[in-house]
């Protein structure tokens, strides 16, 4: 019987020791490998089976795994790297689970027991935790927690008092269940604001409970203002409470309530990163020098030195205005203080809170729970990225040769830092960026243009580097709670869809589209669908597919091909919607987008001229433009791949003959923004090389990489250069510059 062995390396990244620490990871297979997760097992580090719970996540077309999703629990010494095994094939059986956690179900309530922790949570007045023991002791005062929030005219509403819609046990397993619910907050009198999704989290043998807490602006007005969001959390301690915060390993011990809050940041990541602490009397806790006032890392624990509640808000620093505070038996935790101004959100935003709640005996000193905190916002990473692209999950994907070509990897890793440090910062902004300039785009946010998600994923795959992933993770939340437009009363076709750039995430009537701020050509799945099978997280499946939906809509009303809307535009927005629906199709086989795409394909094939181009107006001057035509051949790869309509070939060759060849280039083979004189400016994006990955694919031309490299100025596009360096590689061709 066939054994095939495929290893994990996990790094502990934050120099704390991790003790049944749990890790949800997706692995890919290639087509074909693997028939069955229960054809799959974990071996430890030692080499004895590792308990380990396995999903099937998605199917190649021929019925065989793609994706799987592995939930385990590891150990690893502080910075250690540990090397855990993948068992695959006919000959594997995986040894049943014996575990701790159990769940039990009525009308009124959902209890979990994960052995050390039992939690209860109300159906009929759900308002996150509402009873908590550890060992048997309550931890939580009557009713547990209460999440409120106040709008711009100071009624207050709370999570406990609205409509709920469902409160259902999601997801469970021997490691790990989930709870999901939705509904609105209410006044306990009919009046109700703002809708909510929250996802608990509790894991067998630990005493940890994670809540992701969504607000979602379901108002019909064009802006709504928020005075307070905030969640306390009441605590069935002693008296004699202590108080602690910090930052690594400097503490703040403090027997009198305190505080810790910011309304900007003098670092938004590093050691220099932090709130400042005060008193009960609103002094600063004062250190020595700028950076050595006392800072606080988003956690805070209260315990009567024989047990403790520790609550961490994760990026608390980055989604500043934040405040937290302790007293009178009750930690708070303000999403949106009330000391701040009004938060003015926009119609159909959401945005995500992530908490964890440790329960503890004893100090929290002595129960590390600064350490445990500190370590939740670094989760472990199982990497092996030779693997997660030979599967053929991304595609033609340039693998990580630093000994071959140091000069480009370092041009991607230093692009990547550079990512990082341009991120823009606030609790609505945290995980976007911002165009530069004043022009007719200077200062929109970007709302991940163009699938900036996607490419980061991919060089984290590649590399096994976590600032890519820390960076995507943040634009990825971003995507789903603030630029996909999640209510709107001003037209069906933006519901589910991804809002164009903007100021302040939103732009209305671009391009031609009236009364909408979706448009075909900005919206992205891959990336989306991607950080979905990698931690398996649900929302990210549903938003992507939402966005699919919308491209459907688009299509049926006759957007998405030629003619287009704006005389600005050209094949973009039929190349883009062509990738997010072959991504989707893909994910789901459903064959309406298989129809839709098909459409899409005649109209593109019928417009397009005879040296194999599509044009653009720009007043009286119809000109051409390599980043139009390289991201229309994308899609028409994209169609092809997922699809196998040979039809679309000839078409993606004429085009891509047209792209490589010199008629929209400059004499020294730079290719030009758009041929009309006036915008004749070097175009240094490498968006326009994607295809060509492809077509070397289908074709093995070396001339024609050969063609493209005369003018390749490698100003990296994490998404597209990849692809090409795949084809300049193969063919022998690449060189470091």
């Amino acid at each position: 019987m066939s054994v095939h062995r495929l290893p994990l390396r996990i790094e502990e990244p934050t120099g704390i020791h991790r003790k049944k620490w749990p890790v949800r990871r997706g692995v890919p297979f290639p087509r074909g490998a693997l028939d069955s997760a229960n054809r799959v097992r974990l071996l430890e580090p030692q080499g004895d089976e590792c308990a380990c719970e396995v999903r099937e996540m998605a199917c190649w077309e021929d019925g065989s795994i793609k994706w799987i999703l592995l939930d385990f629990q590891v150990g690893l010494d502080p910075q250690a790297t540990a090397v855990y095994v993948l068992e695959y094939g006919k000959g594997v059986e995986r040894t049943p689970i014996v575990s701790p956690l159990q769940v039990e179900e009525s009308e009124e309530r959902i209890e979990i027991s994960t052995g050390p922790l039992e939690l209860a949570v109300s159906r009929s007045r759900f308002g996150l935790l509402e009873q908590v023991r550890l060992d048997g002791r309550e931890m939580l005062q009557k009713g547990g927690q209460r999440l409120r929030i106040v709008a711009g005219d100071g009624t207050r509403y709370e999570l406990s008092r609205g409509t709920v819609e469902e409160v259902v046990v999601e997801e469970r397993n021997a490691q790990l269940a989930i709870i999901r619910a939705r509904g609105t907050h209410g006044t306990g009198k009919g009046g109700e604001f703002f809708g909510y999704l929250v996802r608990i989290y509790a894991w067998a043998d630990l005493p940890w409970v994670q809540i992701e807490y969504t607000f979602i602006n379901t108002e019909n007005d064009g802006y709504t203002e928020v005075r307070e969001i905030a969640l306390e959390t009441g605590l069935a301690l002693e008296k004699n409470q202590v108080g602690l915060c910090g930052s690594g390993r400097k503490l703040f011990h403090s027997e009198e309530p305190s505080s810790f809050y910011h309304e900007s940041l003098l670092e938004n990541f590093g050691v220099f990163s932090g709130s400042s602490v005060y008193r009960q009397d609103g002094t600063k806790v004062e250190g020595v020098g700028m950076y050595e006032q006392q800072l606080a890392r988003g956690w805070l624990d209260v315990s009567d030195g024989q047990r403790g509640v520790c609550m961490s808000m994760r990026d608390f620093v980055v989604l500043y205005p934040k405040e937290a505070s302790w007293g009178k038996d009750r930690i708070s935790f303000s999403i949106w203080p009330d000391r701040a101004q009004p938060l003015r959100l926009h119609q159909g935003m959401a945005r995500t809170h992530a908490f964890l709640l440790q329960f503890h005996e004893g100090g929290g000193e002595q129960a590390r729970i600064h350490e445990l905190a500190t370590a939740w916002e670094e989760p472990l990473l199982p990497e092996n990225g030779e693997w997660y692209l030979q599967s053929g999950a991304f595609g033609l994907v340039m693998p990580f040769r630093p000994d071959k070509y140091p000069s480009l990897e370092r041009k991607m890793r230093d692009q990547v830092v550079q990512i990082r440090n341009s991120r823009s910062l606030g609790m609505i902004d945290y995980g976007d960026f911002v165009n530069p300039g004043t022009g007719s785009q200077g200062g929109f946010s970007t709302n991940n243009e163009h699938d900036g998600l996607h490419g980061l994923l991919l060089h984290h795959l590649r590399s096994g580097m976590r600032i890519p992933w820390t960076v995507a993770d943040s634009i990825a939340w971003h995507v789903v709670d603030v630029d996909v437009v999640h209510h709107t009363t001003r037209s069906p076709m933006e519901l589910g869809g991804q809002r164009i750039h903007g100021h302040g995430h939103v732009q209305y009537d671009a391009e031609g589209y009236p009364a909408v701020s979706t448009v075909p050509s900005h919206m992205w799945t891959e990336g989306l669908l991607e950080y979905h099978y990698l931690t398996g997280h649900p929302r990210f499946r549903e938003i992507a597919l939402g966005i699919g939906e919308c491209f459907l809509k688009m299509v049926e009303v006759g957007w998405c091909k030629p003619p287009y809307h704006s005389n600005w535009h050209s094949a973009r927005d039929s190349g883009w919607p062509l990738i997010g629906m072959a991504t989707v199709y893909e994910a789901t086989g459903d064959e309406r987008y298989r129809r839709a795409m098909r459409l899409i394909f005649e109209a593109v094939r019928q417009a397009q001229h005879d040296n194999g181009g599509w044009s653009m107006e720009l007043f009286f001057n119809v000109g051409f433009s390599p980043l139009h035509l390289g991201i229309c051949l994308t899609g028409l790869a994209r169609y092809h791949e997922a699809c196998g309509d040979e039809e679309a070939l000839a078409v993606f060759n004429k085009g891509i003959e047209y792209l490589a060849g010199d008629k929209m280039r400059f004499a020294d083979g730079a290719w030009m923004y758009v041929t009309t004189p006036e915008y004749q400016s070097t175009y240094y994006s490498d968006t326009p090389v994607e295809p060509f990955g492809y077509a070397y694919k289908l074709t093995q031309d070396e001339e024609m990489v050969q063609r493209v490299l005369r003018g390749w100025c490698a100003n990296i596009d994490l998404r597209a250069s990849l692809r090409f360096m795949w084809a300049a590689d193969t063919a022998g061709l690449l060189k470091d510059q």
